[in-house]
């Protein structure tokens, strides 16, 4: 069968490919940055924005596609200042929607997110997508909805979770240089603060890994919405605990606190990630998904500080 995927070159799109390979389909990969030469894999230089087949008419047009599977997107939380999360994730969708038209291809794969709530501009784009996915008169619909998705040691992946980490480690090592120079000055006695984070201690992050997610998109051939989510996520204390392990600060999480000038710093800064430290609840089509564990967090945040 022949397959086009858009976002080929992304995080996603490269633990997805080899899959579909392997599966014995033709692979033609669409990206604004086509990654390198993989034998089995057509990659070509588009863009979904452009209304013209991609930029690619003369190519896709005489390709006998029987599906697509799209997964280009723009995954930030913050604001959308200069409109291109809605440009690239909603326009971008409607210019797939009327390609698969266009071309009478019978099965759309779309990617989705578990988080449609609308909290953030990414999340209302995707929910918008759905709806005109769903509303779409492609014979065949296939929506996935991932939750948040993890890098490995073999696919690693700076995402959402590890920017988290990031900020929070730049900020308790800024913090941490100039109380040390204070309490040697001053020659008092060294003290470890606690250092809280506002969230829900009993809520539950769910977690998956990259490699489970490419699995069920490639091995879920029917129509309909599947839930790409761990049955069984870690909780957000069991979570701050394990990062506070590692990088060694006394982390904790609580619903209300008074925050102290370091800690309301980091809630400025790391604004767009607090809805999701109140935790969330969601079904869960998948089955016998690897525990998110304490070493495999410890081993993401050493990847992370690797660069």
């Amino acid at each position: 069968m022949t397959i086009l995927v858009t976002g080929g070159s992304g995080f996603l799109g490269t633990a997805l490919i080899p899959r579909l390979l392997k599966q014995g389909h033709k692979v033609y990969s669409i990206s604004r940055h086509p990654p390198e030469i993989i034998e089995g894999v057509t990659a070509l230089k588009g863009d979904i924005l452009n209304t013209a087949d991609f930029g690619l008419r003369e190519i896709l047009a005489p390709l006998d596609i029987k599906s697509v599977y799209h997964l280009a997107a723009i995954h930030k939380l913050s604001k959308d200042k200069d409109g291109s999360i809605w440009e690239t994730n909603v326009n971008g969708t409607k210019n797939v929607i009327r390609f698969c038209i266009t071309h009478e291809i019978p099965h759309l794969y779309f990617c989705s997110t578990a988080y449609t709530r609308g909290r953030n501009p990414y999340e209302w784009s995707k929910s918008r997508c759905e709806i005109m996915v769903r509303g779409s008169v492609i014979p065949k619909i296939t929506i996935f909805k991932p939750s948040i998705i993890m890098g490995t040691e073999e696919h690693y992946y700076p995402g959402h979770f590890s920017q988290f980490v990031s900020l929070l480690i730049r900020i308790h090592q800024r913090a941490e240089a100039i109380r040390r120079k204070v309490e040697g000055t001053m020659r008092l006695p060294i003290i470890e603060p606690v250092f809280r984070l506002k969230g829900n201690p009993l809520g539950k992050l769910n977690m998956l890994q990259i490699d489970q997610v490419a699995d069920a998109m490639t091995s879920i051939k029917e129509a309909g919405t599947f839930w790409l989510t761990h049955p069984s996520p870690p909780s957000l204390q069991e979570l701050v605990e394990w990062v506070g392990e590692y990088i060694m600060v006394d982390l904790r999480i609580s619903l209300t606190f008074k925050a102290t000038p370091l800690e309301a710093t980091m809630q400025k800064v790391t604004a767009a990630f607090e809805p999701y430290l109140q935790g969330d609840d969601f079904p869960s089509d998948l089955k016998d998904c690897p525990p998110i564990t304490r070493e495999f967090i410890h081993n993401t945040i050493s990847q992370t500080l690797k660069g």
